[in-house]
């Protein structure tokens, strides 16, 4: 083992004791959704709903149906940050999803798709028909990995089925690092 591999390891220790420390004093809360299809021939959003648990947890429950079998999928997806209104923030992305369900070649899907994997039925690839259903679902900041600041946000994702607008969701969203005064 060279010296480089060794400093790697000891740098990456480092960060998997420091950052999850980090990420647990963190608050995600889902503040607002909205859907909105744009064929009710192909797809009918039968639920699109935040569920108030607590004062602090919000579940997001979605139940669509599909009514045609779709063989193409693509998903583009960008996140905005509050400043003044919704600015365009780090990322916007294009996701075939018939690909991505095969082979999770998108990093940022990757880890969306991990957070919601639990709580849905979007488990196999295309082509898809029938209902798609998410219930109950709320982000674990642990689970995100990923240091965010303080803000709202909003992830906005348009659906294309066969390269045709079919569906439009927005998930407004806030996030807070608990900072311990010393």
């Amino acid at each position: 083992m060279g010296v480089d591999f060794v400093v790697f390891r000891l740098v990456l220790g480092i960060f998997a004791v420091l950052i999850p420390n980090h990420v647990e004093a963190a608050q995600f809360k889902w503040t607002n959704i909205f859907c909105a299809g744009h064929n009710e021939s192909w797809v009918h959003m039968n639920e699109c709903r935040l569920r108030a648990i607590s004062r602090n947890l919000t579940t997001l429950n979605l139940n669509a149906s599909i009514f045609h079998p779709v063989n193409d999928i693509t998903l583009d997806v960008q996140l905005f940050k509050k400043a003044n209104g919704y600015k365009p923030w780090i990322f916007k992305s294009v996701v075939d999803m018939c690909r991505f369900l095969k082979t999770k070649y998108n990093p940022y899907a990757k880890i969306a798709f991990t957070l919601v994997k639990d709580f849905s039925n979007l488990n196999h690839s295309c082509p898809y028909w029938g209902l798609a259903i998410v219930k109950d679902f709320y982000v674990n900041p642990v689970k995100v990995g990923l240091p965010f600041p303080t803000g709202d946000y909003l992830l906005g994702m348009k659906w294309l089925y066969d390269k045709k607008l079919q569906m439009t969701t927005n998930f407004y969203f806030s996030y807070t690092e608990n900072v311990i005064d010393m």
